[in-house]
């Protein structure tokens, strides 16, 4: 009975021992990518869409401003992408990036499949907002995911290296 009981203890002590380990290694980073910008003369047909959608309500997305969507000359589209490196032995799920919007930013471009990273490996998102053309892309961004059920966040500065 009594080696049954220090076996036991021993079990209990490498179980926590390994469950430390795994805590102490799990790691999950944010970099930024890259960001593309793009006029919405070259995508008149996509802006052209985008602000039917806004006007009828049916835009997915966030709207960051009610001013009115006018001509395509006067905005430009800016996609940021990251990537997360999930260095932990668990899913990263339902992993989103949010831009936060500067003074003429009109809208951040939703999408609609849920991305997940997969545990020990890289995975690479992006967002797209649309702006004036005067702006700069320089952004603050907060990218959210769940582990276990468990929120966290990580702020990341878009635009710049």
């Amino acid at each position: 009975m009594k080696a049954l009981g220090i076996i036991l203890i021993v079990l209990v002590l490498c179980a926590v021992g390994g469950l430390g380990y795994l805590y102490m290694n799990a790691r999950v980073t944010v970099e930024f990518v890259e960001c593309i910008a793009t006029d919405a003369v070259d995508q008149a047909a996509y802006f052209d869409q985008l602000k039917e959608r806004v006007e009828n309500e049916s835009f997915i997305g966030t709207r960051f401003s009610r001013t009115p969507l006018t001509t395509p000359e006067d905005f430009q589209f800016y996609t940021y992408t990251v990537r997360m490196n999930n260095r932990s032995f668990l899913p990263a799920e339902m992993v989103e990036i949010q831009v936060t919007p500067m003074g003429s930013d009109l809208l951040q471009i939703g999408d609609t499949i849920a991305c997940n990273a997969e545990a020990g490996k890289a995975t690479e998102l992006s967002a797209t907002i649309l702006t004036t053309k005067d702006m700069h892309n320089v952004r603050e961004g907060t990218v959210t995911y769940y582990l276990w059920g468990l929120p966290f966040s990580t702020k990341i500065t878009l635009g710049k290296r």
